[in-house]
């Protein structure tokens, strides 16, 4: 298989771009191809059969918005913290044995959602949303580093449990498939994928095959249980259940003043941020 390897330099502790040439090359790929910039990801490429993307979930996200809406594959090698989107997919384990299933195997179809903010679409792979997500991943992405995955992990959820101690409730109004919901919320996020952050299952049952987001508001009054979810996630505790969710094709979130969009905070500065999905849009070999 011709190969075009998107990699992040920064994943994965540093593994070198000639070590990842070379695990592709000896499970008997053809590296035609190497980009370390999304921008530099053409939309059509008639000299390779797939694209890698080598690194973590903001790594995949941005290769996978380059090629939502195409035939061309995406294949993952997960090298970031949380790999939210290779473990809602069940790609995980040796970067090799990985590259070596990736003969004969189908792509399959997965959604990509897309969220409208100032009359501009921006495509997300996990989740877009308002909040405690969006206040951690601004002061992460600043403070935070990540040459050990442990660590960052476990530094990024006491990031959440700082942050949520100053975090005040916002007012949001939420049209969820033509649903009103009203209220004072610490956080709102429409899911594509089970997990999102360091690891936060904030909506165990979210499918990003099913053709549904799913939406979860968590309140004022559920600041305690909030509190108690990351408290057992950092001690190491077994999964939350999860919040009460709802599945969505359609989103509609007035209020925000920011969001962000996968790993991107963006100023959300309208009325509305209009939040879709659009299923089968990316083939992924899984």
């Amino acid at each position: 298989m011709r190969i075009c390897l998107y990699w992040n330099k920064t994943a994965g502790g540093g593994i070198s771009l000639r070590k990842l040439q070379d695990i592709i090359s000896s499970a008997g790929h053809t590296v035609a191809r190497t980009v370390d910039d999304a921008s530099d990801l053409p939309e059509h490429m008639e000299d390779v059969d797939c694209v890698v993307a080598a690194g973590g979930d903001g790594t995949i996200a941005r290769a996978g918005s380059v090629l939502a809406g195409g035939e061309l594959p995406l294949a993952i090698l997960p090298l970031g913290t949380a790999n939210n989107i290779a473990n809602s997919l069940g790609i995980r384990g040796e970067i090799d044995k990985l590259a070596r299933r990736w003969h004969g195997s189908q792509p399959v179809k997965i959604d990509v959602g897309v969220a409208t903010i100032k009359d501009t679409p921006s495509l997300f792979l996990e989740s877009v949303g308002f909040g405690l997500v969006t206040s951690c991943i601004a002061e992460g992405q600043a403070t935070l580093p990540k040459d050990d995955p442990e660590t960052h992990l476990a530094d990024a959820r006491t990031l959440y449990l700082n942050t949520l101690a100053r975090l005040a409730p916002r007012h949001y109004d939420i049209t969820i498939d033509g649903e009103r919901l009203s209220g004072e919320f610490l956080l709102v996020e429409a899911l594509n994928t089970p997990s999102i952050g360091p690891q936060l299952a904030f909506s165990a049952g979210t499918n990003a095959a099913d053709g549904f987001l799913s939406v979860v508001a968590v309140t004022a009054a559920e600041r305690d249980a909030l509190v108690a979810y990351l408290n057992t996630l950092h001690a190491g505790g077994a999964a939350h259940d999860g919040f009460k969710s709802w599945r969505a094709r359609e989103v509609a979130v007035s209020g925000a003043d920011r969001a962000h969009v996968d790993d991107r905070v963006v100023e959300a500065g309208e009325p509305v941020v209009a939040i879709g999905i659009r299923h089968a849009a990316l083939p992924v070999l899984a």
